[in-house]
């Protein structure tokens, strides 16, 4: 948004929540005139449907929750009213009867907020505010992606808040069913078949720990290798 020096007449670009400044061509201080109602802002963000996907599946996969799969995405800007409460402490609501997650947004993110006026409509949907509270200091659009997959049998939907990539769901997959891997039953037979092996060419009790806590340290890592890359599989 610009606004124009009274001395000199040159244009300034100012900041949402901005009540002063310095003319950048006379120096002069300029107080900015609110247009009345709260400033109506946008936070800037990119679509980006597989950072959503891939923040959603390491939320279930930290719990230890199915993984999702069939993911269908829905993105918009969704209007919320920020509120500042009497402690000084910041609270946003939705402004809108739609597409909002359930849950609520926690905080708002931070990232770059442009005026929604001179944004203009990105290309990605933006959800019409149709209710606003009176005690709103400012309304701003969110980034908002609306999640519906499957984990197994289980069917469910999430949302992603785009620039803080907050995880908002009412409801969550089961856990993952816990099931004897076949890998690591297998390292630990041939761990002990190691531990035999090396009793017969250790010549003393000391050579013979010192080749066990060997093989053990390589069991440990191999197994630290396999959980690593399992957690990203």
């Amino acid at each position: 948004m610009l606004v124009r020096c009274s001395l000199c007449g040159g244009e300034n670009a100012i900041d949402p929540g901005q009540e002063m400044l310095a003319c950048s061509y006379c120096g002069s201080a300029l107080a900015i005139d609110k247009a009345p109602g709260p400033e109506h802002l946008i936070l800037v963000h990119t679509r980006d449907d597989r950072a959503a996907e891939g923040v959603l599946r390491s939320f279930l996969i930290e719990k230890n929750l199915r993984r999702p799969v069939g993911a269908a995405i829905d993105f918009s800007f969704i209007p919320y009213a920020m509120i500042e409460t009497g402690d000084g402490e910041t609270s946003i609501a939705p402004a809108c009867a739609s597409h909002v997650p359930q849950g609520g947004v926690p905080y708002p993110p931070a990232g770059e907020y442009r005026f929604f006026d001179e944004t203009g409509a990105p290309s990605e949907r933006i959800v019409p505010i149709d209710r606003i509270d009176t005690d709103a200091i400012r309304i701003v659009h969110l980034p908002v992606y609306g999640i519906r997959y499957k984990a197994g049998e289980w069917k469910g939907t999430a949302a992603i808040v785009g620039e803080s990539w907050q995880v908002i769901a009412d409801e969550l997959p089961p856990e993952r069913p816990r099931v004897p891997n076949l890998g690591i039953l297998i390292a630990a037979a041939l761990l002990f078949a190691a531990y035999l092996v090396i009793g017969r060419f250790a010549s003393n009790v000391l050579g013979r720990l010192a080749l066990i806590m060997a093989a053990s340290a390589a069991g440990y890592a191999l197994f630290t290798i396999y959980e690593r890359a399992a957690k990203h599989q």
